[in-house]
């Protein structure tokens, strides 16, 4: 058992290379065949109770260490907050843990229906898509790097998402690579056969779905990426030096709409007049500007945005919602303070997020305001069907370095605007800012450290998609289905 418990563990580390940045996507076709084998090996002939321990040990290690590795750039952010330094290693070996504990109830799934090669085929799909579902849902979630998002590696392949979204989308992946596991024998062609034309099927609807962008004349967005390293923006004292620099880049190009990253401006503007005007009258552009700023009311900050017209006023705010926990807020602050041990770290954490999804209306259409890592949460994006032109993502990346964070955060947003079926202007402090048209393709995009602009034509959003309509209403409508056959398959086992 540890000699296999080591193997798997070794394979989860590994599954992190499907992901952006190195997007090594030939791996998952040798990552699940084995992983499949050796659980196989392990749990085929054990009762239901050593079953489940079994599968805790060998998938619980491939899954925590796949966690491990991938949730690792997190304890970057700890660099820059010296009294929770300790913290770190708590953060960096507990996340995974904690991932772990939420995914649990899903290996229920192979627990009891490892039976025929097929069914245990469907069990193992099943068992990791809805442990990313659990994942992604429980307390606060974390829908970060789902084994689906390796599909970012080709924009065909991506497509799927505007039907299935990422839940489903890892169900239909795994299966399809652990087709290998039925060509040894010849009566199994067929099965292998069907397995195998998944990915070129999903590839197929995705070169037909992809169309040429049409672009409105006279609608221009500008994005905008400082490049401000986080330890400038704890430091620096001078907040005109940073507006004057986001000016000088927001000067490169017309535009009627520009964008600022998250919390760019060190100033609560919506009680700083004399700065808007000073924003305002520099600017060369007679548009609007959203602004990535914290507000302060009731006693309360909040990480906010801030639509700015050309007189000067506040036209829309949104106020980020899914908030960080531990990053952003405390959860059970009340309870937590009282511990010795954690009141260094419940002392000064408090956003109080905003009580609304909603739209904001610019010159340009009607948008969705997202902040930071809102974008990784499918679900949240639209939950009232309303009508959006575009999906504004702001972001500090900053907290993160030179890691692979910003590369699969900025595939979140390609994976949203294919959902949509709407573009997304990204803005990141230090990137990965980014425009991308409703079919998850990059217009433009600065690169990580870098500083500059970019700008574009708003594009014409796509007809609606499937998944915009019904959202993850096709993933469990197959979960169940594939439930009922698997039951199907137990039964025949063993009545024969």
């Amino acid at each position: 058992m540890f000699k296999f418990f080591l193997i798997t563990s070794f394979l989860g580390g590994l599954a992190n290379l499907v992901q952006a940045p190195w997007n090594i996507f030939f791996l998952i076709f040798l990552i699940f065949p084995i992983l499949y084998i050796i659980i196989d090996a392990e749990i085929r002939d054990l009762e239901y109770r050593k079953r489940f321990i079994s599968i805790f040990i060998l998938l619980g290690g491939f899954l925590y260490f796949y966690f491990l590795f991938g949730f690792s750039w997190i304890i970057y952010a700890f660099e820059f907050k010296p009294e929770l330094y300790s913290f770190k290693y708590i953060t960096l070996f507990g996340l995974p843990l904690l991932m772990l504990f939420f995914t649990l109830p899903s290996f229920i799934i192979p627990t009891f229906f490892w039976d025929t090669k097929f069914s245990k085929m469907l069990s193992l799909a099943a068992c990791i898509s809805i442990g990313e579902f659990l994942r992604g849902n429980i307390f606060t979630g974390f829908s970060w790097n789902n084994f689906s998002h390796s599909l970012a590696i080709n924009d065909n392949l991506m497509q799927i998402f505007s039907v299935t979204g990422q839940y489903l989308a890892t169900f239909i992946l795994l299966l399809a690579a652990q087709f290998v596991l039925f060509i040894l024998k010849k009566k199994e062609y067929l099965k292998a056969s069907l397995l195998f034309i998944i990915l070129p099927v999903i590839f197929f609807y995705g070169s037909f779905r992809i169309e040429e962008n049409h672009f409105f004349d006279n609608k221009n967005i500008s994005v905008i990426q400082p490049n401000v390293l986080q330890i400038d923006k704890i430091n620096n004292s001078n907040a005109y030096e940073n507006i004057k620099d986001l000016i000088d880049l927001s000067n490169n190009h017309e535009a009627d709409l520009i964008i600022w990253p998250e919390s760019s401006v060190p100033l609560l503007l919506q009680y700083n007049s004399e700065a808007i005007q000073f924003i305002t009258d520099n600017l060369l552009s007679n548009g609007e500007i959203l602004i990535g700023n914290i507000t302060y009311q009731d006693n309360n900050f909040r990480n906010s945005a801030l639509l700015i017209d050309q007189d000067n006023k506040i036209k829309e705010i949104y106020h980020k919602i899914h908030l960080v926990p531990f990053g952003e807020y405390m959860p059970f602050k009340n309870v937590l303070s009282k511990l010795p041990f954690l009141k260094i770290i419940t002392g000064d954490i408090g956003f109080e997020n905003g009580k609304e999804i909603k739209s904001i209306n610019t010159k340009l259409g009607t948008a969705r305001i997202v902040i930071c890592y809102e974008i990784i949460f499918p679900e949240e994006i639209n939950p009232n069907r309303e009508d959006f032109d575009f999906i504004i993502n702001i972001t500090n990346d900053a907290w993160f370095g030179n890691s692979s964070g910003p590369y699969q955060h900025l595939n979140s947003s390609r994976f949203r605007a294919i959902e949509q079926g709407i573009p997304v202007f990204r803005s990141a402090n230090t990137g990965i800012s980014a425009i991308i048209d409703p079919y998850g393709r990059v217009i433009e995009l600065i690169e990580l450290g870098s500083k500059g602009s970019i700008v574009s034509p708003l594009v014409k959003k796509t007809t609606t998609t499937y998944y915009s309509k019904v959202g993850d209403f096709l993933f469990f409508s197959v979960l169940i289905l594939t439930l009922l056959i698997l039951v199907f398959l137990k039964k025949k086992k063993n009545y024969g």
